[in-house]
C-alpha cells in the first residue's frame, strides 16, 4: 500500500463512520489522525490546506468528547460536538490524495526528522505524540516494526489517562522512563536501515 492510499482509507473510513457509540468516535478519530499524520507529511507533494485546516478542527473536537468519555473531568454537551464533527467530516469527502510519486520518501524523510527530533528532554505529551506519529508513518508503507510503536503508543496512553483520571491537569509534566526514548529511536533506526533510500541510511555512519 502506498502511504496516499493509506491516507484515503483512514478518511474513507472516518467519513463513513456513524459516530453513534464511544467506540465509533475513538474509531473515528484514530483514522483522522492516521489521515491527517499522513497527509500533512505528504504536504510538499500535494498540500491542500482547507482540508488539513478543516481536519485539525474536527481532530480537536474529537479529542474534547474522547476525553469527555474515558476522563469525564469536565462537561460538555456532547450531542452538540458529536454533530459538530459530523457535519464537518463530511466536507472531507473532497479531500482525498491523488497518486503521488515519491510519497514513500517523504514518509521516510518525515520519520528521519523525527528520530532527529526525539530528545530525552521532551515533554511527556510531546514525546508520545511523536511515537503515535512515527507509527503511523510506519503503518502507511506497510513496515512491521510500526507494531513495536503500536504498543509503545498505547502504553503511552494508557500512562496519560491514568494521570489525568487521578488529577484532572491535562497540562501536567508526566514523567516517564527515558529507557523508553532510546528504545523508541532505535526501532525507527531500524525501520530507516531497512528501507531502500541510501542517503537517508548514510547519515547514520
Amino acid at each position: 500500500m502506498r502511504p496516499e492510499d493509506y491516507a484515503n482509507k483512514n478518511l474513507k473510513e472516518a467519513i463513513e463512520n456513524t459516530g453513534d457509540s464511544e467506540e465509533e468516535i475513538h474509531d473515528m478519530r484514530v483514522s483522522l489522525r492516521k489521515y491527517y499524520v499522513v497527509s500533512s507529511s505528504l504536504s510538499k507533494l500535494y498540500y491542500n490546506p482547507e482540508c488539513l485546516y478543516i481536519t485539525r478542527r474536527v481532530l480537536k473536537k474529537l479529542g474534547i468528547i474522547r476525553d469527555f468519555d474515558v476522563i469525564g473531568c469536565y462537561s460538555i454537551d456532547r450531542e452538540k460536538e458529536v454533530k459538530y464533527v459530523l457535519d464537518k467530516v463530511r466536507l472531507l469527502s473532497g479531500c482525498y490524495l491523488p497518486k503521488l510519486y515519491g510519497s514513500k520518501l517523504m514518509v521516510y524523510e518525515k520519520l528521519y526528522f523525527i528520530y532527529e527530533g526525539i530528545k530525552k528532554e521532551d515533554g511527556f505529551h510531546e514525546f508520545r505524540k511523536k511515537v503515535r506519529n512515527s507509527y503511523y508513518l510506519l503503518e502507511s508503507v506497510g513496515e512491521e516494526l510500526s507494531k513495536n510503536l503500536k504498543e509503545i503508543s498505547r502504553e503511552l496512553g494508557e500512562i496519560r489517562d491514568k494521570v489525568i483520571k487521578a488529577t484532572c491537569n491535562f497540562s501536567s509534566n508526566i514523567p516517564y522512563d527515558e529507557g523508553i526514548v532510546l528504545e523508541v529511536k532505535a526501532i525507527l533506526r531500524e525501520a530507516i536501515m531497512k528501507s531502500e533510500f541510501e542517503h537517508l541510511k548514510a547519515r547514520f555512519k
